[in-house]
């Protein structure tokens, strides 16, 4: 059975993919960035599962977190004192380098926890 291209679907979801992700995706890996320190003590953490093995991919993984949730607050600092001394378009340009600098920061993170998913996955298989 052939499938059939709705083409006012593809517009939406080209539009929403290059037009709306881009400015949601950053409050969102900030936001989990946050819920991740917050969590860090639980038992099923990775810092919890994978410290005692793997302590130097786990104190990365917790180092762009740490990076990742200071971002925002000394961006916002960094914006001020700019426009102050450089006026509203110094304030506005570090304002929205700041809202988007998750964005690298997250994609770094991301690369390298993919491997320490990989290994929790497999050591919570191994103690069933």
């Amino acid at each position: 059975m052939e499938k059939k291209i709705n083409v006012g679907s593809v517009v939406l979801q080209v539009l929403k993919l290059l037009i709306v992700k881009p400015f949601t995706l950053p409050w969102k890996i900030y936001h989990n960035t946050l819920i991740n320190l917050s969590n860090s003590d639980d038992k099923d953490s990775l810092e919890s599962t994978l410290s005692k093995d793997f302590p130097l991919f786990v104190y990365t993984i917790d180092y762009y977190d740490a990076l990742i949730a200071l971002l925002y607050p000394l961006g916002l600092l960094v914006a001020i004192i700019g426009g102050i001394e450089g006026g509203f378009g110094a304030f506005l340009v570090t304002v929205i380098a700041t809202y988007f600098s998750p964005l690298f920061l997250g994609l770094f993170k991301e690369l390298i926890s993919i491997t320490l998913k990989n290994l929790q996955y497999l050591k919570m298989i191994s103690n069933k």
